[in-house]
């Protein structure tokens, strides 16, 4: 393969003056495309029953279950087939072909992951790039509004290792109350006690072990560890966090509430994408797993008179092909694509189905319980000129062939991202519990103030490079809900229409607010001020007319500049055989469907207060014994 990074050009027009629209930005893509866009992983593809693929397909809903005639060749059965290679599909794949006796096919709809990917700082590169799958929100009447056409881009990854492939690579668990909530709701065995030991299985902490071995694993597939580099603004900001009354301390040891330089998924400078972490270490190793990349899923095949899952459709290379299973399918393809696949195959709200033309062989509510952990631009701290790290032309050339040579130096960590804090509002009550996150991102603030959309929509600087803090509240216990629902145009291949409905809660909207005015207290401390960082009160358009700094320019833009982290979740939730919002059990097996389970960040029944990549790789490694117990009686 060969990774093709944004199409600049596409946003970019002949009169606009930001940095990634000029000639260097297009040159230094052209480099690091030369550089980084092949794969390590060769294509191990195989292939299962196929038959030609044409516009038939099109009418498949109104097709006679059994009675088709399809000319069968190398059919190929297999135990488990799991759609989807993403955090939670390739440590599936991983410990299912522990059992030498089970064949495991492994479906993905994009392709291998790049050594692009494996570049700390170039995460912003990965967005809009070949290996998202580039969703955009619909338009709300409360957020997004600044954004073009009222939309939200919401990144997922389409790549082997899905989206801890495109993500920022950092390492928390959530809070140990998010997960006894879960069991509280009837989900047995999935408190924070019982899933501790999951978290710790997967890891191969470089660390902290020594200090707290009760809560960190050694000698997992997923390395964890702490960057090697940090710029001076990072030190500066982290020290400003405690002087802020922070305390420093491992957020992932059962407390939350302070900060630290985050835990990330890398090794020695690099990503450890769940591919690398899980895949490539038995790849070429373990004859029982099938890997078959740009295998585009469209169906599980469902018995609609024993309502039991016997195999898959998806497409490749342009054809048809099934796959069969003798004991499960596993539907991984995450929170969007996951409600997608399960609506094709019959599994979903009858009305919304049926409207369709899709035969229902289950009503479930799929698609809904979508939320998210919402966060904004907007909120900057300036930096004066000799701290700014922005690099010349020249000077990235160097850093990106240092990098290339010894994975070190600017480009193997995230700048300050690298920096976590979790704090409370007035709003929260629970002890020990935070309801907003601050991310550290970055910017260019003369790009940002000439045009921050644009500036947003074209981000491919690497995060080594910037004058400004963009200082994000990330709302953690969010009340609003949204849903996924098929595509009215083209259900099949048109991307699931995103309904965020991101702040109809308007306690969600006071959390950031109050989020704000906290973090403007870390410009009073020694750190910050030494450093000279200053608040930039340009406002923004539309909340130009409103006086800076008070709520209602935040709420004006809060509503306006919205965008997020990236942690959708909800989409199938869990829950037992009463709750009638529940999709899977705690077994996390469709409601009503034998042998079928959903198994990713979807199943969440209530966000984890904290990123989502950990948990979910967490979700996976305890469903794989979930599997193992049914299978190996």
């Amino acid at each position: 393969m060969s990774w093709i990074p944004p199409n600049l050009a596409q946003s970019c027009t002949v009169h606009t003056t930001i940095t990634a629209c000029q000639p260097q930005t297009f040159l230094f893509l052209q480099l690091v495309t030369q550089l980084f866009g092949r794969s390590l992983d060769s294509n191990n593809d195989y292939g299962s029953s196929e038959y030609d693929f044409n516009t038939d397909f099109y009418n498949f809903f109104d097709q006679t279950w059994g009675s088709e005639k399809i000319t069968q060749r190398n059919v190929e059965e297999y135990d488990f087939i799991i759609a989807g290679a993403g955090s939670a599909g390739c440590v599936l794949a991983n410990r299912l072909t522990e059992i030498k006796k089970w064949r495991v096919l492994l479906l993905e709809a994009g392709d291998e992951e790049p050594e692009v990917a494996d570049v700390p700082a170039f995460a912003p590169l990965l967005q809009h790039s070949s290996i998202d799958w580039d969703f955009m929100t619909q338009p709300s009447p409360h957020s997004c509004l600044a954004r073009r056409n009222g939309q939200c881009a919401w990144a997922r990854g389409k790549v082997m290792g899905g989206s801890s492939t495109i993500n920022y690579m950092i390492y928390i668990r959530g809070n140990p109350r998010d997960y006894d909530e879960w069991a509280e709701k009837g989900n047995d065995g999935w408190s924070y006690d019982e899933v501790l030991p999951y978290f710790m299985k997967s890891e191969d902490n470089h660390d902290i072990p020594h200090v707290a071995p009760y809560v960190h694993g050694v000698g997992g597939y997923l390395s964890v560890e702490r960057f090697q580099y940090q710029d001076q603004n990072v030190m500066a900001m982290f020290r400003a966090l405690g002087e802020s009354g922070l305390e420093i301390l491992d957020q992932n040891s059962g407390h939350q509430i302070g900060a630290s330089l985050l835990e990330t998924t890398t090794r020695n400078g690099r990503r450890e994408s769940a591919n690398i972490a899980f895949i490539r270490p038995i790849r070429r190793k373990r004859q029982n797993l099938v890997i078959e990349t740009k295998a585009y899923v469209l169906r599980v095949l469902i018995d609609p008179k024993t309502k039991a899952a016997y195999g898959i459709e998806y497409e490749k290379n342009g054809k048809l092909v099934r796959a069969f299973a003798r004991k499960e399918v596993i539907v991984s393809c995450g929170t969007i694509m996951s409600p997608k696949v399960l609506m094709l195959s019959g599994v979903g709200p009858a009305h919304h189905l049926k409207s369709f033309g899709i035969h229902v062989i289950k009503d479930l509510p799929v698609g809904y319980n979508l939320h998210d952990h919402t966060t904004i631009d907007g909120v900057m701290f300036q930096l004066p000129n000799e701290t700014a790290t922005n690099g010349d032309e020249e000077q990235q050339r160097k850093d990106v062939y240092y990098y290339r040579e010894k994975q070190a130096g600017p480009l193997s960590s995230t700048g300050p991202a690298q920096l976590n804090a979790f704090v409370q509002t007035k709003y929260e009550f629970e002890l020990d519990r935070p309801d907003i996150q601050y991310a550290i991102d970055a910017t260019t603030l003369e790009d940002f103030l000439k045009d921050p959309i644009l500036t947003a929509e074209t981000r491919v600087s690497p995060m080594a490079y910037y004058d400004t803090f963009v200082i994000r509240p990330i709302l953690l216990n969010p009340k609003s809900r949204g849903v996924i629902t098929l595509n009215d145009t083209d259900p099949i291949y048109g991307h699931p229409l995103i309904y965020a409905n991101t702040f109809s809660k308007g306690t969600d909207l006071l959390r950031i607010v109050e989020g704000i005015k906290q973090a403007l207290s870390l410009l009073e401390t020694h750190s910050l001020q030494k450093l000279g960082a200053q608040l930039v009160t340009t406002p923004l358009y539309p909340c130009d007319d409103l006086e800076f700094g008070t709520d209602d320019y935040w709420i004006c833009v809060i509503e306006s500049y919205t965008t997020t982290i990236y942690h959708f979740v909800g989409t199938c939730k869990m829950g037992p055989k009463d709750d009638e919002s529940a999709v899977v059990d705690p077994e996390l097996r469709v409601h009503g469907i034998k042998r079928l389970r959903v198994v990713d960040a979807s199943i969440m029944p209530k966000i984890v207060r904290g990123n989502t990549n950990a948990p979910t790789i967490m979700i996976a490694e305890k469903a794989s014994d979930i599997i193992k117990s049914t299978w190996l009686k």
